[in-house]
């Protein structure tokens, strides 16, 4: 059937009297029009980059950006920030350290690097240890932690130390350093080459050159001094010196007990080899010492001379006075030797067999 509606519309303008088949022939001629353009020009475009690409890798200049890329195993690490932590020693005992940063100082070496670290490790007598730095390394498979740079401890909060450098062993409870140290509090002050502290011995122990002052005396020592807390022992070695106005005590060797519960006063001292004390009226030597601060007496035994005014006595045993500068040479205990005598400024008496 003719479609009227159709030659109507061509006739008026409306509508071109074209077939839908016509239509579909005409689109896809165009298409291929275009593809027959674009292909061979988009074909020699692929094919110079190929050429060129090889001299745009070589001359290329890539723009430098500001980015940090992590290193190989870097991202790894741990990192933690404003971090508390617990350590158990031995004893089941524990002890608390905190610090800014904490930052893992190598992948998979759990040796943590922290800065400003602080830590509280308990003492002995439930007394603690509160101790900072500005950096702090702390090896978990070891269980060591140690500071330095401005290291302080503060022990009871009556005694400080500081030193450059310390290293405290949670697993033996063992602390050292072997930076020059100075501690201070009510007992007095303290300087040291280095330092251990053992603290299931209770034992302090100052390396090195060591200088101890406490109220009117002072003691000095090349060697060592050991402080036993739990004994109220004091061992000192090496060129020991013992100064309390106006005498002075020398030694190879010198031990002093002192009073229970006291970290001053002095019970009784023994020195031992190259004993000698100096007063104000004179001088006396011998093999052993034996100090009684109560008495102010000072006993010496083994090749005892007494030097005083030009004058030598000489015996195997002698007590001198340190207060009145009194010395008496005896008879020794196991030889028939029988000297004796008394010194009291330039006049010498003499008393036979006096014992």
């Amino acid at each position: 059937m003719v479609n009227y509606r159709k030659i109507d519309s061509f006739f008026n303008g409306e509508k071109p009297l074209v077939s839908h088949d016509n239509v579909a022939v005409s689109g896809r001629v165009k298409v291929l029009r275009f593809i027959k353009l674009v292909l061979p020009s988009a074909a020699a475009l692929l094919i110079g980059c190929i050429l060129i690409w090889p001299s745009l890798k070589e001359n290329a200049v890539i723009p430098t950006l500001d980015v940090t890329l992590p290193k190989k195993g870097e991202l790894e690490k741990l990192h933690m920030e404003q971090t508390v932590f617990s350590v158990t020693d031995e004893n089941n005992e524990i002890s608390t350290l905190t610090a800014d940063t904490i930052d893992e100082t190598e992948a998979g070496s759990q040796v943590m690097k922290l800065v400003n670290p602080k830590g509280e490790i308990p003492a002995q007598d439930n007394k603690m240890v509160y101790a900072d730095a500005k950096i702090g390394y702390y090896d978990q498979i070891k269980s060591t932690f140690k500071a330095v740079d401005n290291v302080k401890a503060v022990y009871d909060q009556d005694t400080t130390v500081l030193t450059q450098e310390a290293l405290y062993d949670f697993k033996k409870s063992f602390g050292e350093g072997h930076e020059k140290v100075y501690a201070y509090g009510s007992w007095g002050k303290l300087w040291a080459d280095g330092f251990q502290y053992d603290k299931n011995q209770n034992l302090l122990t100052l390396l090195g050159r060591s200088k101890i002052v406490s109220g009117d005396r002072t003691l000095w020592a090349d060697k060592e001094v050991r402080y036993y807390q739990n004994e109220n022992r004091v061992e000192a070695e090496g060129n020991v010196k013992l100064l309390e106005n106006p005498n002075t005590l020398y030694a190879d060797k010198m031990i002093a007990y002192l009073k229970e519960g006291s970290t001053q006063e002095i019970e009784k001292a023994e020195s031992f080899g190259n004993v000698r004390i100096d007063t104000p009226d004179g001088t006396a030597v011998g093999d052993y010492g034996l100090y009684l601060p109560q008495k102010d007496d000072m006993e010496l035994h083994g090749h005892v001379r007494i030097m005083q005014d030009g004058n030598i006595i000489t015996g195997e045993r002698a007590i001198t006075n340190l207060k009145t500068s009194v010395s008496r040479v005896l008879k020794g205990e196991k030889t028939d030797q029988r000297v004796s005598g008394v010194i009291r400024g330039k006049t010498i008496k003499g008393h036979n067999h006096e014992k």
